[in-house]
């Protein structure tokens, strides 16, 4: 009988394997099918030995896996660490309510997590002011989550953002296109203080599809955040995707903004550029910058800090050493313009996006 020589990237068929006399030769590891699987490979050739009656079923169900695999996806990838973020503390009121929250978040959606956090702006570290401008505004976007078939069954970070005890794994959501492959461009994105919302990933995914977009959780704010971890994150998402992912673009929103400073000045060339949002460079960076690298900076200009002066200050001081560095602020725009002003968050997004792609 004569082998049949087939094409596999998704464990769904070790079952398959397992319950029949197929014979498989993991020698040849290659990538699978067009786009490389987030699940993990069982094995990338079978040789297989098998009757006619076997062949068919096993065609199909090939075929099926390779339809699949032509869609992009939203995953979370783990690994072992000791470099997680230490457990929220919490200020009064907030930590009252961070019990009850926490156990509340377990068995939600991230819709209504976010629904439930909003209600008691202190958790997120907002005012009721703030809290009352977001609520509509995330609604409206978690709504169109639920309508996209990548995100209206992804995990939500959250429940790992707050949890009671220092984890023993770090964590990642991705972003992964279609045909995603060591070439495609790649954004690193730091989250701001609440945790790592999915609605951020979504909203990078819906400008950039094309992009593997890595989103570490780190606690309840990136602010902090060490460079192994980072570093980590990339070597786990590259292991699930089954290549080495292309340099990324490091993007930092509010207080991962501030994070995003410090990796970026610690390891420059590791990035192929910065962009912090709402956000300004701390103390500890602003001597800090590569005269060779590009950092951005994008705020509103109703931002405490912007209309103090303290930002042109920061900025202008590091285009003195960094002359391709570029700030600017987005008019009658406060801390939260991604969703407030999206076409103007858009503008800018892109055209930093492109000059390095």
């Amino acid at each position: 009988m004569l082998p049949l020589r087939v094409l596999c990237s998704n464990a769904r068929f070790a079952t398959l394997v397992a319950r029949s006399d197929l014979q498989i030769d993991f020698s040849w590891p290659v990538a699978a099918l067009g786009t490389p699987r987030s699940r993990e490979r069982l094995c990338e050739r079978w040789e297989i030995d098998t009757g006619p009656l076997m062949r068919l079923p096993l065609f199909i169900a090939l075929f099926f896996a390779a339809i699949s695999n032509l869609s992009a996806e939203v995953l979370q990838v783990t690994w072992r660490t000791t470099h997680a973020a230490p457990v929220a503390v919490l200020q009064p009121p907030a930590s009252t309510y961070l019990p009850a929250f926490r156990l509340a978040i377990q068995n939600l959606p991230e819709a209504a997590i976010v629904a439930l956090a909003l209600s008691q702006p202190s958790i997120l570290g907002l005012t009721e002011e703030q809290a009352a401008v977001l609520r509509p505004l995330t609604a409206q976007r978690y709504a169109l989550m639920a309508q996209s078939p990548q995100y209206a069954t992804a995990r939500s970070a959250l429940p790992y953002c707050f949890s009671a005890e220092r984890p023993a794994t770090g964590l990642a959501s991705i972003y992964v296109p279609a045909g995603a492959k060591t070439s495609t461009p790649v954004i690193l994105f730091l989250h701001g203080y609440g945790g790592s919302f999915l609605w951020y990933q979504h909203y990078l995914s819906e400008l950039f599809p094309d992009h593997i977009i890595i989103c570490p959780a780190y606690g309840i704010t990136t602010e902090t955040i060490p460079r192994a971890y980072v570093m980590e994150s990339i070597s786990a998402v590259s292991q699930r995707l089954g290549f080495q992912v292309s340099k990324p673009v490091l993007v930092g929103l509010s207080a991962g903004g501030f994070g995003a400073c410090r990796l970026y000045t610690e390891a420059p060339h590791f990035y192929w550029e910065m962009i912090c949002l709402a956000a300004y460079p701390p103390d500890d960076t602003l001597s800090r910058f590569d005269p060779e690298s590009r950092p951005r900076f994008l705020t509103g200009d109703q931002e405490p800090f912007v209309t103090s002066g303290d930002f042109r200050q920061r900025t202008e001081r590091i285009r003195r050493t960094c002359p391709t560095s570029e700030a600017f602020l987005i008019p009658d725009a406060g801390h939260f313009f991604l969703l407030t002003h999206p076409k103007e968050t858009e503008k800018f997004l892109r055209r930093w996006f492109v000059r390095w792609q």
